[in-house]
């Protein structure tokens, strides 16, 4: 009996400390500041959670993001509800039209939103580009990992609404900032009329049950289980606090769904399902040949249509 135990309390202790190396290597970011580059020898290789259109998104990118160094962003702060200073950049324009952009999971809001920029642009929108947490100028070490994230974005929007007279505010959002974006949605935030996704996932256990899979070739429990307990304790953050297709079942914020259907980072199937359970109006478009957040890339036009039908009120 006593050698039971003692076998199984190594196997816990071990558990734990898988858990405690996945959490770490999911929520911890130092690398705060890092490029557009890549490893020639690992683009769209069948590890790139990127594929198949990895290469011609960094390709495609890069001139692009050198323009976007070019404009001429107010930069703005907040502090969060935890205490940590937050940076977001400001490209004025319509004071009755803002759109917040959030970018995706270790990402930036040059990769994310260097090519979507031009829609508001053409449009002569005011666009705010947020720094999430633990990304670029804004402090924190970890992720908020759209649950923390959704909480920032609140008091941004509030900071949109003493900065302008009743603007109507749009949330866009990129792979995690998609799912932010999302759990944003019966948040009852005053002034936000659209919300687009753009391969948001549907929730943390969601896609912890998919990554730890796919990447980490581990059983979800035990392990999945022990990360999302060293989430709460250290960072407070529960994987099943927001759940996406709640999120829109309980709101009247027209949605818009963009996916690649070749996605290997955040699954198709996700974004499908939101759509389903989504009362709002709302359109789901759905990109053949795509992966992991090249949608505008690979369907451009269809991309800004459907996102000026949403801003000019005609999303049914």
């Amino acid at each position: 009996m006593l050698y039971v135990l003692i076998v199984l309390l190594i196997l816990i202790v071990l558990s734990m400390a898988v858990g405690y190396n996945i959490f770490n290597s999911v929520f911890l970011y130092k690398d705060k500041n890092k490029t557009n580059d890549v490893d020639p020898a690992f683009i769209d290789s069948d590890k790139d959670l990127m594929r198949p259109t990895a290469r011609a998104l960094y390709d495609y990118q890069k001139p692009l993001i050198e323009a976007f160094n070019k404009l001429e962003f107010r930069e703005l702060s907040i502090i969060s509800f935890d205490g940590l200073k937050l940076y977001g950049y400001l490209l004025e324009g319509n004071p009755e039209e803002v759109v917040i952009c959030v970018h995706g999971y270790k990402s930036s809001m040059q990769n994310d939103f260097c090519d979507k920029i031009k829609i508001y642009q053409d449009r002569g929108s005011t666009v705010l580009l947020l720094n999430d947490r633990a990304h670029g100028k804004s402090e924190g070490i970890y992720l908020g990992f759209s649950e923390n994230d959704k909480r920032d974005v609140a008091r941004w929007v509030d900071l949109v609404n003493k900065l302008y007279d009743n603007p109507k505010i749009y949330l866009h959002g990129v792979s995690m900032g998609g799912a932010t974006v999302i759990h944003c949605a019966n948040s009852g935030l005053k002034n936000v009329c659209g919300i687009i996704d753009d391969c948001g996932f549907n929730s943390i256990v969601g896609i912890s049950k998919y990554l730890i899979k796919d990447i980490y070739h581990m059983p979800y429990f035990p392990f999945g289980d022990f990360a999302w307990f060293w989430s709460v304790i250290i960072t407070g953050i529960s994987f099943n606090t927001s759940l996406g297709e709640d999120c829109v079942r309980n709101t009247d914020i027209p949605i818009l769904f963009f996916h690649g259907k070749e996605d290997h980072f955040v699954p198709c199937f996700m974004s499908e399902r939101m759509y389903e359970a989504c009362r709002s109006p709302k359109e789901l478009h759905l990109i053949d040949k795509c992966g992991h957040a090249a949608a505008y890339m690979m369907a451009s036009e269809e991309y800004t249509k459907a996102v000026n039908r949403l801003l000019d009120g005609e999303v049914k």
